[in-house]
C-alpha cells in the first residue's frame, strides 16, 4: 500500500483529549481504530483533522470540503492509491472539468464519483491545448470531410475554435498532455463509511511466488478448509508456493512483522491468541509494544502469554496527565484547586516519571508491571522475528 497523504488528528474538545499524532493516508481499518485509541475519542465525530503534507495526487488538496472526515478521507486515498496511470490522467481530467463546468456542485461524494469511474471517459493522448486538439479531430475523420481537403486548404482551418467548441460541448479538459472527456453523465456510488473495528484480527494476501497476479485475501483466524480454498484461488497446491503478506492486524505495530514469518500456520495461531483476548488485553499489548520499540512477533505473542503481570493507566497517557494524578493522591480537592494554579503540571509529571524507571509512557496509557521489575522480562526480551507457538 502506497501513501497519499499525511493528516494531524487531534480531538475536537482540547480540553478533554490533549493528545495529538499524525496518520499517513490510506491506513487501514485497524490503524484507524487504533488511531482513535491513541487519542482517546471514542467515535471519529469527535476528531479534527488537517492535511499536513501531499506525498502524491497534491492537486486535489484545493477540492477536499472541510465536512470531510478521517473514513471519507481515507477511502478516497484508497481509491487513489490504486490507480494506473490512465486512471490518474482520467480522474485529473474529470476533476478539472467538473472544477469548470460544475464547481458549485462538487462536494466529496462528487469526488468520490469522479475518482472511481474508471469506465465512464475518454482519453486523446498528446493533445494539450485546443489548437492541437482541433487537429486530432480534423485529422480523425471527428469533423466531417475536413480529414479529406488538400494539405494547403487543411491548414487554413482555425483548430483553436474547433477545439474549443468540442471541448466545451463535451465538458472536456486537459490533464498531464491528454485531452480528458466524460463519457455521458458520471454515475453516483454509495460507499460505506466510517469508523469501526473490523470483523478479523489479522488479513493476510495470499501471493503465488510464480505469478504475482495470481492472489487472494485470506483473514484469520481461519479453518483448514478456508485456507486450502484460498491457496487454490492463488493458483498453488502449497503454502510453500506462496508468500503472505500481512495487509492489516488488530496490533498495528505487528503488520511488518506477521509478513517477515511469512507463515499462515504461525500467523493463524497468533490471531487466534489475540482473538481471545478481552478489549483491555489488545490495549496492553499494543502499549508495551510501543514503550519498548518491541516488533517481533516471538516477544509480542510471550507478552500476550503474561498480560496479569502489566497494569495500563488509560487515563495516564502524558506528563501532565502524570503530575495532575500525582496531585490528585496527595492533596484534598481544596488543596488541589489552589495548587494548580501555581504548578507546570507537565514538568512535575516529567520528573515523576524519571523517578519511576518500571514505568512508561504510551499513547495508550501508563504501562507499569505489577512485581515492580522492567517491562519487558528477560525471556521476552528477544530480537528474532521467528516464532515457535505451541
Amino acid at each position: 500500500m502506497g501513501k497519499i497523504m499525511r493528516v494531524y488528528l487531534c480531538g475536537q474538545d482540547w480540553t478533554e483529549s490533549h493528545e495529538e499524532m499524525y496518520q499517513d493516508l490510506p491506513a487501514t481499518p485497524w490503524e484507524l481504530v487504533d488511531a482513535l485509541e491513541k487519542l482517546n475519542l471514542v467515535c471519529e465525530g469527535d476528531l479534527y483533522l488537517q492535511a499536513e503534507e501531499y506525498y502524491d495526487f497534491d492537486y486535489i488538496q484545493g477540492f477536499i470540503p472541510e465536512s470531510t472526515t478521517l473514513s471519507q478521507l481515507n477511502e478516497l486515498c484508497a481509491v487513489l492509491d490504486g490507480m494506473d496511470e490512465q486512471d490518474r490522467i482520467g480522474f485529473r481530467g474529470l476533476l478539472q472539468s467538473s472544477a469548470f463546468f460544475d464547481r458549485f456542485n462538487l462536494g466529496f461524494d462528487r469526488l468520490m464519483d469522479l475518482a472511481t469511474a474508471k469506465d465512464c471517459y475518454h482519453i486523446a493522448a498528446d493533445v494539450n491545448s485546443d489548437e492541437e486538439f482541433g487537429r486530432f479531430l480534423c485529422q480523425n475523420g471527428f469533423v466531417e470531410g475536413t480529414d479529406e481537403l488538400p494539405e494547403k486548404v487543411f491548414e487554413l482551418l482555425n483548430f483553436q475554435k474547433i477545439g474549443k467548441d468540442f471541448r466545451m460541448a463535451e465538458r472536456g479538459a486537459y490533464a498531464d498532455g491528454c485531452y480528458v472527456a466524460p463519457d455521458g453523465d458520471i454515475p453516483h456510488r454509495e460507499i460505506p463509511h466510517g469508523i469501526s473495528p473490523p470483523e478479523y484480527i489479522v488479513m493476510l494476501d495470499v501471493v503465488n511466488k510464480e505469478d504475482a497476479t495470481k492472489h487472494w485475501p485470506l483473514t484469520l483466524p481461519s479453518g483448514p478448509n478456508e485456507m486450502d480454498s484460498v491457496l487454490k484461488r492463488a493458483g498453488t497446491e502449497s503454502w510453500s508456493e506462496v508468500d503472505c503478506l500481512c495487509v492489516d492486524c488488530q496490533v498495528p505495530q505487528l503488520i511488518e512483522a506477521i509478513t517477515q514469518v511469512n507463515n499462515v500456520a504461525i500467523a493463524n495461531r497468533f490471531a487466534e491468541m489475540l482473538d481471545r483476548l478481552p478489549v483491555e488485553g489488545i490495549s496492553k499489548i499494543k502499549a508495551i509494544l510501543e514503550v519498548t520499540g518491541c516488533k517481533d512477533l516471538t516477544s509480542a505473542s510471550l507478552i500476550a502469554q503474561d498480560l496479569d503481570s502489566y497494569m495500563l493507566s488509560e487515563n495516564i497517557r502524558n506528563p501532565e496527565d502524570m503530575g495532575r494524578y500525582r496531585l490528585n493522591y496527595l492533596l484534598s480537592d481544596e488543596d488541589r484547586g489552589l495548587i494548580l494554579k501555581h504548578i507546570n503540571l507537565y514538568a512535575y509529571g516529567k520528573e515523576i516519571m524519571e523517578q519511576t524507571p518500571t514505568a512508561a509512557l504510551s499513547p495508550y496509557g501508563l504501562v507499569d508491571r505489577t512485581d515492580e521489575q522492567p517491562i519487558l522480562s528477560p525471556n521476552q526480551q528477544q530480537t528474532s522475528p521467528q516464532m515457535t507457538m505451541q
